[in-house]
């Protein structure tokens, strides 16, 4: 087979002369000239040139790697890649497999010429890459330093004048500031109590939702920008993938200040910094039940965990509850994912499930009908074998990188970029291995569920045990306990529990 690889990152891309059907159009030109018609596409769009993992050319390298290519036509170097290091690489691993590789925009070959030829186009690639940022970057600083904000950032409370580049107030949204800095300051509010309180009054949040997700209430009440100073050029994005990116600060000293209109005052958001420093210095109110079995407590219908909760009534009585995760967190019930399950009542689940335990504590065997079958342990032989190839194909690229160096077609700063890549890479190979291998190394000894309960039982015929005695017994013997209530609803009967659980 005969291939053509073409590769477009960006719309820009395509209205500058790199559309990927005129790529594909010149490319099948130069394969019917030389009467080749078995020809197969392999097409990344919207796919950076600086990192090797892309859909496309991982395809196209297996098939090489496989014997099925017989010729490779690109349209130009930067097509393949816009890091001189994964050209060569690629290039190295069609030669070996005896792959011609062909260019529109020039001849290569693998004589001494065509590799100088071919490094040097990589190499103004890569330079031209780097212009192309470097302009990008002094442009924004350039609008900066004259008082200009580049971009629409969405701060809830301003409009953006795009025909200025600066913010005016939206005095409806700047009404709702106010009113959010006023509760944290007067009434004292947290922001899971502003968040309800919110709610209550029916003030959608900036995205059109009833319920405020926290993090924007938190990013709206420690933004400096609301006293009246936008910094520009705080913050900068690194690519760490294809698509994925790390946000990093800048130095203090490279911010730049934009002055814009104030919602609040600087009096006004210092005190609202004063008082949730104090809200996370509180101390949380204690629980009004020990909640015996809360930390492995599960939900029998979803396998949530179950959260300690309390129910509050108007004549100041609480009562205890365990409640699944997705009917407390409001980010799952967003999401759909609110569970069916009942709340199950603390009181009369930690009696229950307590009683059981101690009775299965003095007769171990009664503990057998609470454990529930064995599940088929996971085959993760072809995870680690992929792990592994992965890392023995790192290590042979780190090699080659190594090699390219010594003979001078890397520079310090290419060889070291593509190292800390790999290094990082299998960093993330280890870890993952990490996680497998408890599932196939051998269990290490340790005491077995009859001999605990032997060195327990004493304490449990003794009786009269605290809440943190009974919670010490309960982790040295369970580590996971799954209940759904199987009773139907009813004031007059207690509940039933259906229970299962895993013990050391």
């Amino acid at each position: 087979m005969n291939a053509i690889y073409a590769r477009v990152s960006t719309e820009e891309q395509a209205k500058t002369g790199y559309s990927l059907p005129d790529q594909i159009a010149s490319c099948k030109a130069l394969l019917f000239k030389q009467g080749k018609t078995n020809i197969v596409e392999y097409v990344d769009e919207g796919y950076s040139g600086e990192f090797i993992d892309r859909p496309a050319l991982t395809s196209l390298r297996d098939d090489i790697a496989a014997g099925r290519i017989e010729t490779v036509v690109v349209y130009d170097p930067d097509r393949l890649a816009r890091k001189l290091s994964i050209q060569l690489l690629v290039a190295e691993e069609m030669e070996k497999a005896k792959v011609e590789l062909r260019f529109i925009t020039g001849n290569y070959d693998a004589s001494p010429e065509g590799r100088l030829f071919f490094s040097m186009r990589g190499a103004i690639a890569e330079f031209e890459k780097a212009k192309i940022l470097d302009r990008t970057l002094r442009g924004k600083k350039k609008k900066s330093s004259q008082g200009k904000i580049i971009q629409d950032f969405g701060l809830f409370g301003y409009s953006y004048d795009q025909a200025n580049c600066t913010y005016t107030i939206n005095e409806t949204q700047a009404a709702v500031v106010r009113e959010i800095y006023r509760l944290v300051i007067d009434d004292q509010m947290s922001i899971e109590r502003v968040q309800k309180e919110l709610k209550k009054r029916v003030v959608l949040s900036p995205t059109g939702k009833a319920l405020w997700p926290t993090s924007s209430l938190h990013n709206l009440l420690t933004n400096r920008t609301y006293t009246g100073t936008f910094h520009s050029m705080k913050n900068r994005q690194q690519k760490t993938g294809i698509d994925t990116r790390k946000t990093m600060e800048r130095p203090k000293d490279e911010w730049i200040s934009i002055p814009v209109p104030a919602i609040v005052d600087e009096m006004t958001f210092e005190r609202v910094q004063h008082q949730l420093k104090q809200n996370k210095a509180t101390t949380k109110r204690p629980f009004i039940h020990p909640y015996l079995f809360a930390g492995i407590m599960y939900c029998g219908v979803c396998g949530r965990r179950m959260l300690a909760h309390h129910c509050a009534f108007r004549d100041g009585s609480y009562k205890p509850y365990y409640q699944c995760a997705t009917q407390r967190y409001s980010d799952l019930r967003n999401a759909g994912l609110k569970c069916a399950s009942r709340s199950l009542p603390a009181e009369a689940l930690d009696a229950v499930l307590w009683s059981k335990l101690a009775e299965a504590l003095k007769n171990h065997e009664k503990a057998k009908k609470f454990i529930p079958k064995p599940k088929p342990v996971a085959n993760n032989k072809v995870e680690t074998k992929r792990l592994n190839q992965m890392e023995s194909e790192l290590v042979k690229r780190r090699e080659t990188i190594t090699k390219w160096f010594r003979q001078q077609k890397l520079s310090e700063k290419d060889a070291e970029e593509e190292l800390d890549q790999i290094r990082a890479q299998l960093i993330d190979i280890e870890e993952r291995r990490n996680v497998l291998k408890p599932l196939e190394a051998p269990v290490a000894a340790k005491l077995s569920f009859a001999e605990v309960a032997a060195q327990l039982r004493p304490l449990i015929e003794q009786g009269d045990l605290t809440p943190d005695e009974k919670k010490s017994i309960i982790r040295a013997v369970l580590t996971k306990v799954t209940v759904v209530r199987t009773d139907k609803p009813s004031v007059k009967k207690p509940p039933v529990f259906k229970i299962t659980w895993e013990t050391i």
